[in-house]
């Protein structure tokens, strides 16, 4: 997917810097649901992950303190090797017979997989973001490509409010989105994850699982949060 390059502007007063986290956070959980590179492992060993999503969540335009403290919990053992995030991410995510255990693409909890794809990528069109489909590295419907566009606009909607600019479509388009797209299925797959965290194959990390049931949970429960606090606006 490729952005619309824009120019940036110092954060000039507390709302902005309060939405511009909303931003910030869409991105570190796009981030933590691609393929575990060296600096997140050792963001998840040493605690400064846990610490930079809970620091957003602080000071977000409404109050998230339950949110705060599920992100507390978002850390591993120090010496846990960064080999064991990356293959149970594998096994959790990526690999199986037909099919991962809790695929991170939309279509799979969808019974209309190609309206999906369709929707998804006329909103990426829509809103300045290049998407065609069988050109890019991930599917239009991986989670951490949505949540990236999530990011998008909530930046779209920062950079709008500097000149005072009517930032309402950026806010119903964001609503849109989130009902359609991430909140349809990401109980579903939070739901998988658990299920798979409580009945472990031996060889498997507990830890790790546990992990990205943490992270996917406080991510359903922000995306719900986001959600009320955009519709409280419209």
């Amino acid at each position: 997917m490729d952005a619309i390059q824009v120019q940036t502007q110092p954060l000039q007063t507390e709302e902005q810097v309060r939405s511009a986290n909303r931003s910030r956070l869409y991105r570190l959980f796009s981030e933590s649901l691609r393929y575990p590179q060296a600096d997140f492992c050792e963001g998840l060993r040493d605690g400064s992950f846990s610490r930079s999503v809970e620091e957003l969540l602080a000071f977000l335009p409404y109050l998230a303190e339950d949110l705060c403290e599920q992100a507390r919990r978002l850390g591993l053992p120090r010496d846990l090797p960064g080999q064991e995030i990356e293959v149970e991410f594998v096994r959790l995510f990526e690999a199986g017979i037909g099919s991962p255990p809790c695929p991170l693409v939309e279509g799979v909890y969808d019974r209309d997989r190609r309206a999906v794809m369709k929707e998804l990528i006329l909103f990426y069109n829509h809103f300045g973001l290049s998407y065609a489909e069988g050109s890019q590295a991930e599917r239009p419907d991986h989670l951490g490509l949505e949540l990236e566009f999530l990011h998008y606009l909530t930046f779209k909607e920062v950079l709008a409010m500097q000149p005072g600019k009517d930032v309402r479509g950026y806010r119903r388009a964001q609503i849109d989105f989130l009902v359609r797209h991430p909140l349809s299925w990401t109980g579903k797959l939070v739901e998988k994850v658990e299920r798979i965290s409580s009945n472990l194959p031996e060889g498997c990390s507990r830890e790790v699982v546990l992990f990205y049931g943490r992270l996917l949970r406080l991510l359903h429960r922000f995306l719900e949060a986001d959600c009320r606090y955009l519709e409280a606006l419209a």
